[in-house]
């Protein structure tokens, strides 16, 4: 390597740590970035650097080892000529790091409100979750409660824009180490690769023009005080700089082929090109390499702190991966990170998208999030389907229907949506256009505790493109499904079921089933052969309350039901499945498997309005799953489902309930009634898994006003009460600390 330039740089960096001696009144706790995660869509996120993720000594960059949370997070995105737009906690999430925030993704394409095409800034606002901090060399500070960052770029917000976010020492907090100050380091940066090539005196006439004379008269000490610096730097020449990696990338979770970023301390100081730098995915730290990559961008942050920008691989199966990266700088000094960051991949499939219950919500994913939200149930509401943005581009808009709409599903591998009414019509939808209606073979009004109707619910297998539409098909009982092939919109006959259909039923497209819990309490399979040829199985079980909703963890084949009228949940192993075939003239046969009725809450300290009546499953690696009750009430649950199954009797690993808050309008959140306004997916673009759940005016009897968006893991990393481990603490407040938001639905 170039000794001198080597000599320099680290020089540089040491005046880049020693400068503001004097005066030094700011402390970097971390930065807030504008990153564009896939076309048309952008979102802000908070890099938190304290604790695990700051730097150790000598090295200044980022020294506050107190772990400081950032509450009452706002967000205000400013425009040249329109009005600013204003988010509220609720649009960060923690990342999985416990101290990162990801923020929500907001689309590029369209000018403000709905997007925030031409945005020029953003500031964010918050508090510290403690006040005294300590630093890496074991002193201090006390600080300000309160801070404020802004990203500016007058030519429009870019991919990479960041602002450093501070924390102020408050008069009398005490001193600590020397830190950079930003504005000061920004100056300084900038001429930063011209003076590595440079002589150390034109160094100093650097330093001066951007500090000023006073300061720079202080540069020689401040050099000597620097080899300090330089010897701990130059002992690695001979070898290699020792990176430290913060604890996860941001966001902690994605999907193949997303971007996320990574982030670190300790870097050599010159500039770094991507091209330089190897990403090394493992199942293991220090493991074999799965997958590699080259970061699309290095973005220098302040002193030894860098920004990778990554694309996550898509070759990786879905799971929990450790990265480690190692490269040269421009100055030929090698690199490695001497830790690990770890990702979460949740790799989607059709088969995964297509493993969705059916239910008065259906969720569209992509780059672009959307829900479709009819405007009625079986016996109450109005016509009408809402179309709402939940991340990323798009308008809310509310599309007229013939008939009062009950449930819709959608294929998140086609782009369509499919919608039914409680009549005979069919509604297909891409986008927010209706394309076309159908007409079901439906010739009988199938009847619930909750009402009564002829095309009752529909659910789609993404993975053959058929629609899955239940209701009045049957002969005997009244009951029945019907399949419908979105490839050439061509119904099959109707199939009359033994019992009851559920209310909810849920497609398995590995095991090529239909789940169809019932409220006689049989558990109904409907298995599809390959030829079309549909087998009904029953089984039996006298659980208590009445079997109501059904979900699936198709990753596992563990399937679930609701029980209505209790606080139980129903769980079953399908891998370790017995299937008996009809006989004797029989028209159906049974199944049993490893089971078991699990009550949530027997103490009855908390409990679900009608009891537990809405599931949904994310689809993907993440195993979590909601449930709520129904006609009105506010009372949620998220839950942990096993990761493996195939031995012993499934049950789950964690859940925890707790009420969703009042609506931005002031009126308490209240559940519809059936089909159940509920869903879950797996975000495309941070691989969060999220519920969906809507609030309903009138007590749940008028029609959707609110569309609840929760995230799952955050409520189970919360607090919980003292008095019930299940609970989440009632000091928890679910929207300023980004666990749930709420959208308007039009």
């Amino acid at each position: 390597m170039n000794r001198v330039r080597y000599t320099l740089a680290c020089l540089i960096a040491a005046a880049f740590v020693f400068v503001q001696a004097a005066s030094a009144n700011e402390i970097p706790i971390g930065y807030i970035s504008y990153d564009v995660t896939g076309t048309n869509v952008a979102q802000f996120d908070i890099v938190n650097q304290t604790g695990p993720n700051s730097s150790t000594l000598p090295d200044t960059t980022f020294p506050v080892t107190t772990l400081v949370q950032l509450q009452s997070l706002g967000l205000t995105i400013s425009f040249p000529s329109a009005a600013s737009i204003v988010e509220p906690s609720s649009y960060f999430t923690l990342d999985a790091d416990g101290e990162s925030q990801d923020g929500t993704p907001l689309s590029t394409a369209t000018d403000p409100p709905s997007g925030i095409d031409g945005a020029t800034s953003a500031t964010v606002t918050g508090s510290f979750s403690v006040t005294t901090f300590t630093l890496n060399d074991g002193t201090t500070v006390t600080v300000d409660p309160t801070f404020s960052a802004t990203i500016t770029d007058l030519g429009g917000l870019q991919d990479g824009d960041f602002a450093v976010i501070d924390a102020t020492v408050a008069s009398g907090g005490g001193g600590g180490p020397v830190v950079p100050e930003p504005g000061s380091i920004f100056l300084l940066g900038t001429g930063m690769a011209g003076l590595i090539s440079m002589r150390s005196r034109r160094l100093v006439t650097r330093l001066r023009d951007s500090f000023g004379t006073a300061k720079a008269a202080v540069l020689p000490a401040l050099l000597v005080i620097g080899l300090a610096f330089f010897a701990t730097q130059n002992a690695q020449a001979a070898g290699e700089f020792t990176v430290h990696l913060n604890v996860s990338t941001v966001p902690g979770a994605s999907t193949g082929g997303s971007s996320v970023t990574l982030a670190g301390v300790d870097f050599p100081p010159a500039p770094i090109a991507a091209a330089s730098v190897v990403v090394n995915f493992s199942a293991t730290c220090g493991g074999a390499v799965l997958a590699t990559e080259n970061p699309s961008k290095v973005t220098s942050i302040i002193g030894t702190s860098e920004r990778l920008s990554l694309t996550v691989p898509v070759s990786l199966k879905t799971g929990t991966y450790y990265i480690s990266i190692s490269g040269t700088s421009e100055a030929d000094v090698a690199f490695i990170s001497g830790n690990c960051a770890t990702i979460q991949i949740t790799n989607t499939s059709s088969t995964l998208a297509a493993c969705l219950p059916s239910s008065s919500l259906a969720v569209l994913t992509g780059k672009n999030v959307t829900a479709y939200i009819p405007n009625g149930s079986w016996d109450y509401g109005t016509t009408g389907i809402s179309v709402v943005p939940v991340e990323g581009a798009g308008t809310a808009t509310s599309l007229p229907t013939a008939g009062r709409v009950n449930s819709c599903s959608s294929n998140s591998e086609t782009g369509e949506t499919v919608c039914v009414d409680g009549n005979t019509d069919v509604y297909l939808l891409t986008g927010s256009t209706i394309t076309n209606t159908l007409t079901s073979g439906a010739t009988k009004l199938a009847g619930f505790s909750g009402g009564e109707c002829e095309n009752c619910g529909v659910a789609i297998d993404a993975l053959t493109n058929t629609a899955v539409i239940a209701g009045g098909f049957g002969t005997s009982s009244g009951d029945g499904i019907q399949l419908l092939n979105l490839s050439n919109n061509t119904f099959a006959a109707p199939f009359g079921s033994v019992v009851s259909v559920s209310e909810n039923v849920s497609v398995d497209p590995n095991r090529n089933l239909i789940l169809s819990p019932d409220e006689e309490d049989y558990y109904d399979i409907f298995e599809i052969a390959p030829s079309g040829a549909i087998t009904e199985y029953l089984n039996y079980q006298p659980v208590g309350g009445e079997f109501d909703s059904a979900a699936e963890d198709c990753t596992t084949g563990i399937a679930l039901s609701t029980q209505e009228f209790t606080n139980n949940l129903f769980i079953a192993d399908l891998t370790q499945a017995t299937f008996t075939a009809p006989t004797g003239g029989v028209t159906y046969g049974t199944w049993t498997a490893p089971s078991q009725s699990v009550n949530l809450y027997p103490s009855g300290d908390f409990n679900f309005s009608a009891g537990t009546s809405g599931i949904s499953v994310a689809p993907g690696t993440t195993h979590l799953g909601i449930t709520e009750g129904e006609f009105g009430g506010n009372t949620f649950a998220a839950f942990q489902l096993p990761a493996t199954s195939g031995t012993g009797t499934p049950n789950f690993v964690d859940y925890v309930g707790a009420s969703l808050p009042a609506t931005p309008d002031g009126v308490a959140f209240s559940a519809g009634t059936d089909p159940h306004t509920i869903t879950a997916y797996t975000s495309p673009n941070n691989g969060k898994a999220y519920g969906l759940v809507a609030g309903w005016n009138d007590g749940g009897f008028g029609q959707p006003v609110w569309l609840a968006v929760i995230d799952l893991q955050a409520l189970l990393n919360a607090s919980r009460s003292a008095t019930d481990a299940h609970l989440v603490n009632a000091s928890v407040n679910l929207l300023t600390s980004g666990i749930v938001r709420y959208i308007a639905v039009p």
